[in-house]
């Protein structure tokens, strides 16, 4: 007997095994489907509970994460109908993270991995905000602890406002303030940061708003810091004062100038400690306004 196949044969074989696999695709395709939808009713599957972490424990509360999500106890949310890209959207138009990851843990759980911005000076321009090393706007309170953080002014426009005369534009969130103003700012803190003979006194801003002044006379950096010494007297009471200093600096000649002051500084400090002879209590005492703009001089103003 011929094993030949007819044509006939062949092509119905051919369509029998096409309709079967259309069959069994097809038949897939809707479990399948009815899989994902009672995966997505399912109330085993609702959000229940944020797990974050990151590099800092608890940086953000966790209903901080929530509000941003939109999501809510009273209105839960399936967790496989949640839509992880325009999560990562929502928590990245935060202006305090820098970086996010969201995963789904079943059966009803978010997995949040973020960093948050981290301040390195207090903008002094605007009412509560930080500024990172890269330049970033954040809000302080109520989301950082209160720190000893220096501030900075750089004579920035109104929140949003367009650039100035002076090639500065008005901060704004999630968009990097980049000037020469805040280069300059970062450069004399760094280098103040770096510096041996500034241990005991405390920078608490930095003005380089007329640093670029159109007019030389007027270009200067005002750097204010304060020294803080304290002595017992003989019934172990210590008393604690504080010494405020303004210092004028010309912006190219900064770190001579500073080096002057630092070597001056030393001679201040044994004046204010025969002033403590005197003190009963401790306090502020009037700052000294010093001039270092010209060179081998120092403008000592005692207020």
């Amino acid at each position: 007997m011929s094993t030949n196949w007819t044509m006939k044969q062949a092509l119905f074989c051919l369509i029998g095994s096409t309709t079967l696999t259309l069959v069994l695709s097809l038949g897939g395709y809707w479990g399948y489907k009815q899989w994902k939808l009672r995966r997505m009713t399912d109330e085993k599957c609702r959000i229940v509970a944020i797990v974050q972490t990151g590099p800092e424990k608890e940086a953000l509360k966790t209903s901080y994460l929530a509000e941003l999500l939109n999501l809510s106890a009273d209105v839960p949310t399936q967790l496989y109908a949640f839509d992880l890209k325009k999560a990562t959207a929502k928590l990245l138009s935060s202006p305090l993270i820098s970086s996010v990851q969201i995963k789904r843990v079943p059966p009803g759980t978010l997995y949040i991995d973020y960093t948050v911005r981290k301040p390195t000076a207090l903008l002094a321009d605007y009412g509560n905000t930080a500024i990172d090393k890269e330049g970033f706007l954040f809000p302080v309170a109520p989301f950082f602890s209160p720190k000893q953080l220096p501030e900075i002014y750089l004579g920035l426009p109104p929140f949003g406002a367009p650039e100035d005369s002076m090639d500065r534009k008005g901060g704004a969130w999630r968009t990097p303030v980049k000037n020469k103003y805040l280069s300059l700012a970062f450069e004399l803190l760094q280098f103040l940061e770096d510096s041996p003979w500034k241990e005991g006194m405390r920078i608490k801003r930095i003005d380089v708003s007329n640093a670029f002044a159109p007019s030389l006379g007027q270009r200067e950096i005002v750097l204010i810091a304060e020294d803080e010494l304290s002595f017992s007297e003989s019934d172990q009471k210590e008393i604690v004062c504080i010494f405020p200093k303004i210092l004028r600096l010309a912006p190219k000649d900064y770190r001579a100038q500073l080096g002057n002051f630092f070597s001056l500084r030393k001679t201040m400090q044994d004046d204010y400690r025969r002033q403590l002879v005197s003190v009963k209590e401790g306090g502020r005492f009037a700052p000294r306004i010093i001039d270092l703009r010209i060179p081998q001089l120092a403008f000592i103003d005692n207020r």
